[in-house]
């Protein structure tokens, strides 16, 4: 168990709260005092008019009746306020709390003493709201696909959490969530398999990328705190040769496990990666005094990256350096978020990630990645204005790398964003683009560029008002500056990208531009699988999509080819399983194959039942279309039969013809042969015969 017993770490000076998890616990302590006073006042309310119907009898006690009823109201308002104002203290939340090592001041000051216990009290509360309420609620939402689109990356991944209240170092908390809930669903699965008539399947499903997102976010975290170390100890003598340490450092942590000495002099044979100039140019000499290099082994650094993700997190890995051939394990988005975290910028090119490394030495290069891929390693600077959800951003000394985005305290601007948002959601489109579009604009002044963050919001609120008014002009000139601003800022592979091309293709395909609109759906594919892995859910929703288009463009092999590629990928919406069977379905009977046309339909149709209940109207109209499947097949079959009895008879009788046709050409050749073969009449019987 990696897991350390308790909380005492020298590193861990102060751990904070987040500011928004203070205000959502704050308004919701509110909403339940404003419940609780407005229950009062109506439970008040009816016992003052039950008091007072007596007194309607008689009417010589009407005014001392309405005295006695103004002084209770007068009561009521003056405690009510007094319960206001206890309330609003209430909601002062003291930061210096829990402080290690302070003396008490029981004796001093009595009443600043019960003011602190009071205020830990209520941090302990907050604690516990976090921990029992606001992270398993996000874990549930992520299950049941429900108030936000999962993130894509590591980035986005933090900026979700941050926005919810949670720290990252909850990471682990969420993780442990996401695989009780994945062995819920394998169990579901199971039963459903076995009795598929009476088990019960639930729609939503844990998405896999879930968990594998919070690994991968954890492992680069580790990994940077690790390398960290490895450069400082020893008086730092590893900072000297930097490209060895970070690329053998890569190498083993994106790796299943070591090469061998033959398996690396078979790969070298085949044809290896790295010059030999090179690798003796970045050998690493012996460095030390016991003449042994800080070059550590896979196992070695494994080690180090577990102990601290046990340290930081309180998790264990369960993807990440197992022995499971049939790891779950994100490398590619795992070296990108590790160079992200770390400032490291590698060659662009491709990387045999995920199979056996060589960790390098003091005679050889690491490998897949080498010494010479390694271009810089960039200082990170965390800015305390900072817009991003990581806060911190390479910096250098030449200028070559942009600034963070600096958030900009901007009243109007900020204003008519927000006022933006509010036209766009009651549905007043054409005033939330002009506020967008100032807003753009305000922003762009006061930071003398376009490449901001804010300005790419309000570019993507323009673009979303221009199509809802159906101005698909306007509206794919500013998603296209979008995506320009997304690709200068967070490189073509972010969420902000994704989203872009998404957008993209709904405004190109709702044009009427197909080709165009499919290049940017697919580009939306390939980064999703890219950065999330084969199990995101979107590849299927993807494919399903381009099989819609070929299939409204009367293409219905192409369509049934993409809607057999989208079922192949895992969906966290067992719905859409049924709707690309029933696609499936659809496609196939245009192309005359009824027979597996009804298997697809048969198989949507059980989803349905399952999920939605044999009332619903998908599952009534899925009935119907499998009936006359059904009956198309047999009809089919029946025809195919008849037509293969014909073609029996046909090739029976052709047989029986071609046999005759040969007993008779037998018959002449061997009636030719034995004219050939009789003997000729004597001349004298001739005569005798004539005399």
């Amino acid at each position: 168990n990696l897991v350390p017993v308790t909380l005492d770490d020298d590193e861990w000076t102060v751990c904070v709260l987040r500011p928004e998890l203070v205000t959502s616990y704050a308004e919701g302590k509110v909403a339940k005092f404003l419940r609780a006073q407005a229950a009062t006042d109506g439970s008040d309310k009816e016992g003052s008019e039950k008091d007072s119907k007596p007194a309607e009898k008689d009417p010589s006690g009407d005014t001392e009746e309405k005295e006695w009823v103004n002084v209770e109201a007068e009561k009521t308002k003056e405690s009510n306020a007094k319960a206001e104002e206890q309330f609003i203290r209430s909601l002062r939340y003291n930061v210096n709390v829990f402080i290690p090592g302070m003396r008490s001041i029981e004796a001093v000051d009595k009443e600043a003493y019960d003011q602190l216990q009071k205020d830990e009290e209520e941090a302990r509360q907050l604690a516990v709201h976090l921990w029992d309420t606001v992270i398993p609620k996000l874990s549930n939402d992520a299950a049941n696909g429900a108030s936000f689109e999962l993130p894509v990356d590591g980035k986005s991944l933090t900026e979700l959490i941050h926005q919810r209240g949670i720290n990252c170092r909850y990471l682990g908390r969420l993780a442990e969530l996401a695989k009780q809930k994945e062995n819920e669903d394998e169990e579901a699965e199971k039963a459903y398999e076995k009795n598929k008539r009476e088990a019960k399947l639930p729609r939503h499903r844990m998405p896999l990328t879930w968990l594998e997102l919070l690994e991968c976010e954890m492992v680069a975290r580790a990994a940077k705190h690790v390398l960290d170390s490895y450069f400082l100890e020893q008086g730092g003598v590893a900072a000297a040769h930097p490209a060895q340490t970070v690329a053998s450092f890569l190498s083993a942590v994106l790796s299943t496990g070591e090469e061998s000495a033959s398996e690396t002099d078979i790969r070298l044979e085949l044809g290896g990666d790295i010059d030999v100039d090179d690798i003796n140019a970045l050998a690493m000499s012996e460095i030390d005094a016991n003449g042994t290099g800080p070059i550590r082994g896979r196992s070695d650094i494994w080690s180090d990256i577990e102990k601290e993700i046990g340290r930081r997190f309180r998790y264990t890995l369960s993807l990440y350096n197992t022995d499971d051939g049939k790891s779950r394990a994100l490398y590619t988005p795992l070296l990108r978020r590790i160079c992200q975290r770390s400032g490291i910028r590698i060659v662009a090119k491709k990387y045999k990630l995920g199979g056996k490394c060589v960790c390098g030495g003091s005679q050889s290069a690491s490998y897949p990645i080498a010494p010479v891929d390694i271009i810089d390693i960039l200082p990170l600077v965390k800015h305390a204005a900072s817009t991003d959800g990581d806060s911190f951003a390479p910096c250098s000394f030449n200028g070559n790398v942009g600034s963070p985005s600096i958030y900009v305290l901007l009243a109007d601007a900020k204003a008519m964003y927000e006022a933006s948002h509010t036209h766009l959601n009651s549905g007043n489109f054409p005033l939330a683009s002009d506020y967008a579009q100032e807003a753009a604009a305000l922003y762009q002044r006061v930071v003398d560029t376009p490449l901001h963050s804010q300005i790419a919001k309000c570019l993507m609120l323009a673009s979303k008002a221009h199509l809802f008014i159906r101005d698909t002009d306007l509206a794919h000139s500013s998603t296209l500056k979008y995506l320009a601003v997304a690709v200068s800022l967070g490189g073509f592979d972010c969420n902000e990208v994704v989203t872009a091309h998404m957008q993209l293709s709904t405004i190109l395909l709702a044009s009427g531009q197909v080709r165009e609109g499919m290049k940017h759906m697919r580009a939306m594919q390939f980064l999703v699988q890219f950065m999330l892995g084969k199990n995101a859910s979107a590849n299927a929703e993807a494919f399903m999509k381009i099989g819609s288009q070929y299939f409204e463009l009367d293409r219905r092999e192409e369509a049934v080819r993409f809607y057999r590629e989208a079922a192949k990928y895992r969906t966290d919406d067992r719905i859409i399983d049924a709707a690309i069977a029933s696609s499936s379905a659809i496609a196939l009977a245009h192309l005359q194959k009824f027979e597996e046309a009804c298997s697809c339909e048969k198989a949507a149709y059980q989803l349905y039942t399952t999920l939605l209940g044999e009332e619903h109207a998908r599952t009534k109209q899925s009935s119907n279309t499998l009936l006359q499947l059904m009956k198309l097949s047999m009809e089919q079959g029946k025809i195919a039969a008849t037509l293969e009895k014909t073609r029996s008879r046909e090739s029976a009788a052709d047989a029986i013809a071609a046999q005759i046709s040969a007993d008779e050409e037998a018959a002449g050749e061997a009636k030719k042969k034995s004219k050939k073969r009789k003997p000729k009449k004597k001349k004298a019987a001739t005569v005798v015969e004539s005399d």
